[in-house]
């Protein structure tokens, strides 16, 4: 009775272990930042140089989300990438970027 109680418990304890580690999943930075530039070059224009540095800093975006970050954290990394965005287009391109439904959250977040 003992042995069976014990492997119970020892079951119960990797299916909690197994279950806990499936919920954050990292994901392949220089891919997600190849899609994140690719959605926006269908809304603006960029040259070669630009693009290099937004994928650069798309590539940070996901490695710092690959870090699991708190709620908080991921609200900051949303607004300093939204910033740097602010900064690197004109007014009118951040306007067809924000016209664009989702883009900015998805380039952002």
């Amino acid at each position: 009775m003992k042995n069976l109680l014990g492997a119970l418990v020892l079951f119960l304890a990797f299916t909690v272990n197994a279950n806990a580690q499936e919920t954050f999943k990292k994901v392949d930075e220089k891919v997600e930042a190849k899609k994140n530039l690719v959605a926006l070059l269908e809304v603006v224009t960029i040259d070669e140089n630009l693009s290099l540095a937004l994928t650069g800093l798309f590539e940070y975006k996901f490695s710092r989300l690959n870090e699991n970050l708190s709620a908080d954290g991921k609200i900051e990394l949303a607004n300093i990438i939204e910033a740097k965005l602010r900064a690197t287009f004109t007014e009118t391109q951040m306007k067809s970027i924000e016209n664009k439904k989702g883009l900015l959250k998805k380039l952002t977040n």
